[in-house]
C-alpha cells in the first residue's frame, strides 16, 4: 500500500512537471492568434503547434500514467530515431526560449536507433537539455549523438562534486539556484533511465559547466544522415 502510494505521489508530480512546457507552446500560440485578425502563415503556424502540443499532453501523460501505476509492459516500444527526438526538442525549445542568450547547436555522428516508448525517450532527452539551458546563463549548449549515446555539455554554472551526488533527488536546486522548473527533472530522466536501463553520467564543475552522458545499451547504429 505504501509503495503504490508513493507511486501515485510521483505521477502527479512528473506529469505536472512534464506538461508546463506544452503548456507553454500552447500559451504562444494562442498569444499569436490574438494579435492576428486573418490566418496568416504564423497563425497557421502557431495552430499545428497547439495541435501538436496537445497530442503531446495526451500521450505523455497516458506514458506517465502506466509508468505510475502498473508496469511498462503496456508502453509500445518501438526503433525511435535519437535524431528525430533531438531535433524536435530543439524546436519546441527554440520556440519557449526565443530570447535567451544561450547558443544551442546538435551534432550527429551516426543515425542512433533506440527501442523504446517514443514519449518517455523525448522526456529523458528534453529534460536535460532544458535543465542545461536553465543552469547556462550566456554561453552554449550541445548535444551530440554518438554511437549508442548521448552527451549533452553545457557552459553555465556548473557544479562541485557534493551537490552532483545529489541532483536527482526531487526538489533539489545546485547552490539553492532557483531557475525554470520545480527541481524534479532531473529525477524524472533518472526514474525512466534506470526503468529502461539508460546509464546516466554527470560530469560537472562549478564556473565550467556540466556533461551529461545517456548510455543506449541495445540500440541500431545507422549511417549519419546527411547535413547532420
Amino acid at each position: 500500500l505504501t509503495d503504490f502510494v508513493e507511486r501515485e505521489r510521483n505521477f502527479t508530480r512528473d506529469a505536472s512537471h512534464e506538461l508546463r512546457s506544452p503548456l507553454t507552446v500552447i500559451k504562444i500560440g494562442a498569444n499569436m492568434l490574438l494579435k492576428d485578425a486573418g490566418m496568416s502563415d504564423a497563425s497557421r503556424e502557431s495552430v499545428e503547434r497547439i495541435r501538436d502540443a496537445a497530442t503531446d499532453m495526451e500521450e505523455l501523460t497516458a506514458a506517465f500514467l502506466l509508468l505510475a501505476r502498473e508496469s511498462d509492459q503496456a508502453l509500445a516500444r518501438e526503433w525511435v530515431s535519437v535524431n528525430g527526438i533531438v531535433r524536435a526538442e530543439l524546436e519546441r525549445i527554440r520556440v519557449v526560449a526565443q530570447d535567451a542568450a544561450v547558443s544551442v547547436e546538435s551534432r550527429a555522428e551516426c543515425e542512433l536507433l533506440v527501442l523504446a516508448p517514443e514519449k518517455v525517450l523525448a522526456s529523458v532527452i528534453g529534460n536535460l537539455i532544458r535543465n542545461g539551458i536553465s543552469y547556462t546563463d550566456a554561453g552554449s549548449v550541445s548535444v551530440t549523438i554518438e554511437e549508442r549515446r548521448i552527451v549533452i555539455e553545457d557552459t553555465g554554472a556548473g557544479m562541485a562534486p557534493e551537490e552532483v551526488e545529489k541532483v536527482f533527488k526531487p526538489f533539489y536546486r545546485a547552490g539553492g539556484r532557483r531557475r525554470g522548473g520545480h527541481g524534479v527533472g532531473l529525477t524524472i530522466v533518472k526514474r525512466l533511465s534506470d526503468r529502461f536501463g539508460w546509464p546516466v553520467h554527470i560530469e560537472s564543475s562549478p564556473g565550467v559547466g556540466t556533461r551529461v552522458t545517456v548510455d543506449f545499451p541495445i540500440a541500431r547504429v545507422e549511417a549519419a544522415p546527411l547535413g547532420a
